[in-house]
């Protein structure tokens, strides 16, 4: 009489976990916890199971991403990005550990790296330049790989970055602002998120730099900080405007364009004021379609987090030795070429 094969039955019953335990873990479906995975993989292979687990990787890795809260409209949709990541990637044993700052004050960010990173494999984040934020992250990167995403921090220990090329980005920023405004010229304001951004930094360079080479009559006449709170920006707006009556064109870095828009709207500039900014969401859609924003330079940050997770995987040889691309091309949005829902 032949022997009788092993079931998932008798797999869960050596394991003392359920049936549907053993499933998720066998089929890769995730959200099984690292310790009681390992367990049942022990068990198929000790009661030789009839599947390939030699393909299955014993341990799962634990990336832990640090984002700013998901309200942010980029990192809302990073948050989305490693969602749909760690759902592609499932068979291959990663979880994406999602950690938001509560304060961007350089003490509670660097108190927020090593605490995330006290159980991680890996690390992802965007954040800004500082010397304690920098510190905690070279001192993490001595343990596990770590990558920048958006906004570089060369000196941090990093593995890569994942982005696009921010002075490129401002470069094309400023070649918008120059042809929309016209021959004619005039004022214009940058609105920033934080200066120690290392990307928001590169990104104003580089508009600043092909304002001055190829359209002079344009003039950056100031840079407000909203310090990435998108509550501030219609303030800052309309004290612009007291300053600067004339303004033609503002170039809004960060988050906050809602709050430029309603500066606009107020102070009868809508339409009349070139607008353009960042990454493709919900409000950005809204304002393109009434007119009151004229172009938005998107990323993909959901491309962005897939990237920086096949980064880790490759890293920790979970995947085929190939090249994964680093960097991120710019797309260009007007009101005529809004992508699908």
């Amino acid at each position: 009489m032949s022997q009788r094969k092993t079931t998932i039955t008798d797999v869960a019953t050596a394991a003392q976990v359920s049936v549907a335990t053993v499933d998720r873990v066998l089929n890769g479906r995730g959200g099984v916890k690292p310790e009681r995975a390992r367990r049942v993989l022990e068990w198929a292979r000790k009661l030789k199971i009839d599947r390939a687990l030699e393909d299955l990787p014993m341990r799962w890795l634990r990336i832990a991403v640090l984002l700013q809260n998901p309200s942010n409209p980029y990192h809302g949709s990073l948050k989305t990005g490693f969602q749909l990541a760690q759902r592609s990637y499932e068979t291959q044993r990663i979880m994406c550990l999602p950690t938001y700052f509560d304060s961007l004050e350089p003490g509670a960010v660097a108190r927020t790296i090593r605490r995330a990173a006290e159980r991680a494999d890996g690390l992802v984040t965007c954040i800004y330049d500082h010397p304690r934020i920098t510190a905690a992250l070279k001192e993490v990167s001595r343990r596990i790989p770590i990558v920048t995403i958006a906004s570089d921090l060369p000196a941090s220990g990093r593995l890569a970055y994942v982005g696009s090329d921010n002075r490129v980005a401002g470069r094309v920023a400023g070649e918008l602002m120059g042809r929309f405004v016209g021959s004619q010229g005039g004022q214009i304001l940058v609105v920033t998120g934080m200066h120690d951004y290392i990307g928001h930094e590169e990104r104003e360079s580089g508009f600043r730099a092909v304002l001055a080479s190829r359209f002079p009559a344009c003039e950056v006449v100031a840079t407000a900080e909203s310090q990435e709170q998108p509550e501030r920006t219609e303030k800052l707006t309309r004290d612009a405007f007291k300053r600067f009556p004339g303004l033609r064109g503002i170039y809004n870095i960060s988050v906050g364009s809602r709050g430029i828009a309603t500066a606009l709207r107020g102070l009868s500039k809508g339409g009349k004021t070139i607008l353009i900014s960042h990454e493709m969401h919900d409000v950005h859609r809204e304002l393109l379609t009434d007119g009151l924003m004229d172009a938005v330079l998107d990323q993909n940050p959901q491309m962005e987090a897939l990237r920086a997770i096949q980064l880790l995987l490759h890293y920790n040889r979970r995947v085929p030795d190939t090249e994964v691309p680093l960097e991120t091309p710019v797309a260009i949005y007007l009101r005529e070429n809004l992508p699908q829902v």
